[in-house]
Formats: structure tokens, sequence, C-alpha cells
């Protein structure tokens, strides 16, 4: 597997992090004692200090930073912290340098990995002044140092009633995105457990499922990615049409009649409206992929006239309260809404085609400073990404074609 060590999500219990069915056999189970390294392992100075500053990631960071510090002389949690990743084994994406980042520009988490480092740094300005005030614990430190420790303990740690915790030995379980292996944790015998999905031999590594992880996710907190990840998803902005004399009206409209259930599927501004989008099951106009809300926004977008959003608004109010989400009674209206997604999609699709070709140019002066694992992790992203465009593009062209042919 890409990528050194275990990496668990934070903020919630470890079943529901895991979404993993019951294992299909309880073949084996590995315990062990769950020691963790928490904020409550600060001197009570330090603690009281940092209270406040940073969040509890960010505070587990620094306590790991004050480990790699004491060293074998002062710390009983040396020979964990000697075996964490170094910095060249580290590839989550809040450690890529700018010229890196751009390899995903095209992708939505170049943003989203921008804002991380941003944050890390802003966690690091706040946090300065106190290592500074106990060198004979910190020593001297840097902001590379903080995030390299922020991603150590983000990718990794738990959320236990302590907080969040780094288990030692424990978080060095790797991912397969197919595993159904379980991970737990009890809170009274304080012992973690691996339940296997199946018999494994001697030696042979027990993996577990982190999630169901897009490359984007498991690239900006994991580190890694996969060739072909079937949890890959897109992230697309489109562009209000500002210049339409019914955009305001529009917009208003769409605001008070989106659909609830959807708002983990979109994000709404002044300016610019959100979407993700899956892999399409079908070419053929059938099946899950394309999301019913986006071909929603392009029917109301794409109107011409007050009387088809009076039309759409009237619908809604005799449904489900769901705004545009049934084909247009006009055919011609209909097709001409998706064409309109077909040009976006196709938009895309060139950009992310573009900036794979650049990519695989073996003498490009822009990719020579690149870390070449990185390189991978990019191509795999934005590979990942374009097939699901793609999909929904093939999706489109062949509901519009159905249409015209009807």
């Amino acid at each position: 597997m890409a990528g050194a060590g275990a990496r668990l999500s934070l903020g919630r219990g470890i079943a529901s992090r895991l979404r993993v069915p019951p294992p299909c056999r309880l073949a084996h189970a590995a315990s062990a004692s769950a020691e963790q390294l928490t904020q409550d392992k600060f001197p009570v100075e330090v603690r009281i200090l940092l209270d406040n500053v940073v969040g509890d990631t960010a505070k587990v960071a620094v306590l790991l930073m004050m480990e790699q510090h004491l060293g074998h002389v002062e710390s009983g949690w040396e020979p964990y912290v000697k075996s964490l990743p170094c910095k060249g084994q580290m590839h989550n994406m809040m450690l890529w340098d700018l010229n890196e980042l751009h390899m995903v520009r095209n992708s939505s988490i170049y943003n989203e990995a921008i804002e991380q480092k941003d944050q890390a740094k802003k966690e690091f300005s706040a946090v300065k002044p106190i290592l500074e005030h106990f060198p004979h614990l910190f020593g001297e430190t840097n902001v590379e140092d903080f995030m390299l420790a922020s991603a150590l303990v983000s990718s990794r740690a738990w959320w236990t009633l302590r907080g969040v915790s780094l288990i030692p030995f424990a978080d060095f379980l790797n991912h397969d995105g197919f595993s159904n292996s379980i991970l737990l944790y009890d809170e009274q015998k304080d012992v973690c457990e691996v339940i296997a999905d199946r018999s494994y031999a001697v030696g042979e590594q027990v993996m577990i499922r982190y999630g169901k992880f897009s490359n984007a996710t498991l690239a900006l907190n994991f580190g890694f990615t996969f060739s072909r990840n079937v949890y890959d998803q897109v992230h697309i902005w489109i562009d209000m049409p500002e210049q339409d004399l019914l955009c305001r009206e529009k917009l208003d409209i769409w605001e008070r009649h989106h659909s609830p259930k959807a708002e983990d599927m979109f994000s709404c501004g002044r300016t610019k409206i959100s979407f993700v989008i899956k892999k399409a099951k079908s070419s053929r106009g059938k099946g899950i992929g394309v999301p019913e809300i986006l071909r929603a926004f392009f029917r109301v977008f794409y109107s011409t006239s007050l009387e088809e959003l009076e039309e759409m608004t009237m619908e809604a109010a005799r449904n489900d309260g769901r705004l545009a989400r049934r084909p247009l009674e006009n055919t011609e209206r209909e097709i001409h809404a998706h064409r309109m997604l077909l040009l976006h999609l196709n938009d895309e699709i060139q950009g992310y085609s573009t900036a794979i070709e650049q990519l695989e140019i073996a003498n490009d002066p822009a990719s020579r400073s690149v870390h070449p694992f990185r390189k991978e992790m990019a191509k795999d992203l934005l590979v990942g990404e374009l097939r699901v465009l793609q999909s929904a593009s093939a999706w489109v062209a062949n509901y519009c074609e159905s249409l015209s042919m009807s």
C-alpha cells in the first residue's frame, strides 16, 4: 500500500468511522493494551497555556513534537515515536509545496489543500510563543515540523473518551478499500481489538478500511491514492450566469426550493454553486451518477422567462416541494438545459485531459522538482476524477439523444 503507517479519521466512534458491515466470519482476533498519547500527558503548565489557543488535533501534534524532542532519555514514548514515518515518507497534501499542488489545480482538492496548509500555519503562529517559552521541552521548532506532526496526528489518530488519541502500534493498520476487518477500541477494558474478515497466514498483513474514500480524500488526509478507486467522485463549481437578467429571481427561487436532503451534495453561494458527481452506472441515460439536483439546477438557470420559473415553482408546490426535479414537459427546453450541462462537463473534461497530458511530459521543467510519488498521486487523482466526468458526460449525451429521437 502506498503511504506509511495506519491512518484513521477523527471525530466519531470507531464503528461509524470505518463504515463496515459485520465481518463475514470471526476468523481471527488480536488485541493489545491501548495506552494512549493524549493531551493530558502535557506538563500542567503547558496544558494551561494551550487551552483555548488551538484545537485538540493541534494540541496532540504539539505533544508529539515534545516527545520527539525529549527522545530516548526522557520520553517513555521513544520506541513509538521513532517508528513513525519521517517527512520523506509522508505525502499528505498539507506537506506538498505550491508547485506540487499546482498539478491538481483542476480538482477542488487544490483549494482544500491550500486552506489546510493555511490553517496549519495559523495554528503554529498561535502556539509558537508557548513552544519558545519551554525550550527544554521543545527545542528549536518551525512551521514545517508542526505541519509534519499535524499530518501524523490527523491521519492516524482516534477519537476516544480522552479526546484525540494516538494509540501506539494499533494505529499502524493499513487501508484496503474492500476489507471487512474491523478495528475496535474497548473503553472499559482499555484494549484495542482487530476482528479479521478471513483467516490470515502467519506474517500476512491484516488491513482495515478507513472508509469509502475517494482519491482526493485519501491524498489530502492520508497521503496515498489508488490507480483505480471505485469511490472516486468529482466536486465541480458552476459560475452563476450573472449576465442573465433573471439571475436574481432564479437564485432566490432556487434557494427557497432546493431539497434539504441534497444539502450534502452541493453548496450554494451568490456567485458559484458546487455539486458532487459520482460515476454514472450507465451511459444510456439510466442509472445512478448524474445527481438530480445538478440537472434541476440547469433546468432552472437556463430557463428563459418568468413564466417558466413560475411553472416550475407551481410544480414543486404540487409535489414534494423540490424544484425542477422532474423532466420539463417542454422537450426542447429539457434538451437545451441538458446540453448546457453537457458543455460544462466537456469543458471540465478538456481541462483535466490537458493537466494529465502535462503530467506525462517527462522533460517538463515544472515537474523536475516534484516528488515522483506525489506526481503519481496527482495522476491517480486526476485520472479517477476524469473517469467520473466522462461517465457523466456520456450519460447526459445519451439522455439528450434519446429525447431527440422520441
